[in-house]
Order: structure tokens, then sequence, then C-alpha cells
């Protein structure tokens, strides 16, 4: 479920499962639930756990000690990995947390990846109570940046909020960005920009290039042809660290779709289920792979393709510097016929 049921709901009692990329909506959710409900008693009504020390007789005989001077407390099991991982915890486990007190909030919280086909797992979802601390979608992302600068004594437009989330990475299904990962930029521009109003150029001059935005863009440079551009993106993405194995995916990646697409759309078949057949995404499909297959033929790409078998082969029994044949390649690519 959501995380924002935390804050939806009135009162709260029993266990949770806490999990998910955004640690710091977790560590937001958790100081919630401690100033709702023990605030001022934390030393008496507070008790915490490290997954790889908790015991399951511990946890049960902290949940059942009536809170002192309170009418909750609140448990905190972290790393609940650790914990399942070293116990094989049996049914009566279950039945108590079926059975808590209603004084009792108990938080596992997953700071791990925990697998969803656990029996653990699968009793929370079954009860409602997998809290799912997400990434955030982009109209929240949207939000949160805006309150963010906001408490930082910043403003921030929305078109400029949509250009840091992009430029940042957060919204990207390639990059490991998380909030305190915005945080981080977001204290940055703050503290550098000399109006109270965020604009593109605060963002675009202060922000931390991302691979991601990189990669998209070298794309762009070979499907257009254009091999200086090309050439300056390929040195920024080896700059910024990404690996030539998965540079040379994306370009390999890149040929097959094309020559997928030639030659299934000299079969009498509908834009659909080529789209279908070849496994991407309606966006890939109409904005870049039908824009810019015109500007390779059929033979050329059945030609660069196995010129791209034969350097791979190169890269593994070869001691020439891959960063020369990663360019050779550059340039043969968008080369205009």
């Amino acid at each position: 479920m959501n995380y924002k049921k935390i804050y939806k709901d009135d009162t709260h009692s029993g266990a949770y499962l806490f999990f998910g990329k955004e640690k710091y909506l977790m560590e937001n959710a958790i100081g919630y639930l401690l100033n709702k409900y023990v605030k001022g008693s934390e030393a008496f009504n507070y008790i915490k756990f490290k997954g790889v020390e908790a015991k399951p007789e511990d946890i049960i005989s902290a949940c059942e000690t009536y809170p002192v001077m309170n009418d909750k407390k609140v448990v905190l099991v972290r790393d609940v990995t650790d914990f399942i991982g070293e116990y094989d915890l049996k049914k009566s486990f279950y039945e108590f947390l079926d059975n808590l007190s209603d004084f009792v909030v108990l938080i596992f919280w997953d700071t791990a990846n925990i697998k969803k086909t656990t029996k653990f797992y699968k009793y929370f979802q079954k009860n409602h109570r997998d809290i799912d601390f997400g990434k955030l979608s982009p109209v929240d992302a949207n939000r949160f940046v805006k309150s963010y600068f906001l408490r930082k004594g910043k403003k921030i437009n929305d078109r400029e909020a949509a250009l840091f989330i992009k430029e940042s990475g957060y919204t990207s299904k390639n990059e490991d960005v998380v909030l305190l990962d915005l945080n981080s930029e977001m204290d940055k521009i703050a503290a550098a920009a000399k109006s109270d109003l965020i604009s593109e150029s605060d963002i675009r001059n202060l922000i931390t290039e991302n691979i991601d935005t990189n990669i998209f863009a070298f794309l762009d440079s070979m499907m257009q042809r254009n091999s200086e551009i090309a050439l300056v993106e390929f040195h920024n993405i080896v700059k910024l660290g990404e690996e030539y194995p998965i540079i040379f995916y994306h370009i390999i990646r890149q040929v097959k779709n094309l020559l997928s697409y030639k030659i299934l759309s000299e079969k009498n078949i509908s834009h659909a289920e080529i789209m279908n057949k070849m496994g991407v995404s309606k966006f890939e499909f109409d904005k870049k792979i039908k824009i810019y297959e015109r500007n390779f033929s059929k033979e050329f790409l059945i030609d660069f393709y196995e010129e791209l078998i034969r350097a791979d082969e190169f890269f593994k029994t070869s001691s020439v510097d891959e960063k020369v044949i990663f360019e050779t390649l550059i340039i043969k690519y968008c080369q205009k016929s």
C-alpha cells in the first residue's frame, strides 16, 4: 500500500512493514508516528531493535509490556531482512502479530530489498500492512521539490521544478536517484542562487550531471548521425563513470531496433504489431525509431551490426584502447552515406 496511508489513518496500531527505495520518506513517517504517539516519553515508550540482533522473543516481550504513562508505544525493528534471514519464524509468531494490543505500533523497517516471495512479506500484504515507500510520481515529486525549496527560503515554479526533476535523473528507470540525492542538489542550488526565485540557469549551472541524461543525448545524436555531438556525449558518459559494456549495449540495442523496424516494415502488418514485436514503448517507437530510421539504409544497418559483433570479439582479445574502438565505431555509424 502507498505510504500516504500512514498520514491518512486517524489512529495506528498493530504491525506494519515499511519497504521501498525512499528511505527519506520512511524516516519522515517514523518521525511522524513518534511525534504523534510518544513525544516526550521516547525513553520509556520507544524501543528499537537491529534486525541482526533482534530475537522473536525479545520483540514479543517489548510489545507485551504496557506503555509507561502513555496510551501508546512504538517498537521498531530495523534491517528486517537480517531478522527474517536469521530466524525461521513459526506460526506462533504470526499469531502474535495477529493479536497485538491496540497500544502497540510495531514497525518492521526494510533497509535492504525484501523479497516479495517471502512468507513474511506476503503476511503483511494479505493484511494490507505492506507500506510501500516507492519513488514519487512526477506530480508528487514536483510538490516535494517546491516545498523543499520553500523550507530553504526559495521559490521555484512548476516549469523549473519539472526541469530540475528531469535533469536530476529522478524519474529515469536507468538511474537509482532518490530523494536524498535531490535534497543534496537542492541544498547546493538554494545556497548558490542569488534570487529568491530559482531560475532555469540556476538549475543548469549547478545540478550534477547524471549518466542517464547523457546516454539519451548520446543515442539521439547517434540516430541523427551527428558525429561531433555524439563524440562529446560519449566522452561525457565516460567521464561520469559509465562502463564501456553498458555503452556498447545501448549502441547494439539501437542498431537492432532500427534494423528490426526496417525488416518488419516490409511485412504487411500494422505499426501497433511492429511495436509489439519489437517490445519497445510507444514513446520510443513514435518519437525515436519511426523518425530516425530514414537516416539509415537496411544494408548499412546489417553491415554495421556485423561490425559490432566483430568489435565485441576485439574487445575481448585485443589490447587496443577501448575508447579508440568506440570513437571509430561512432564516426562510422554517423558517417553520411
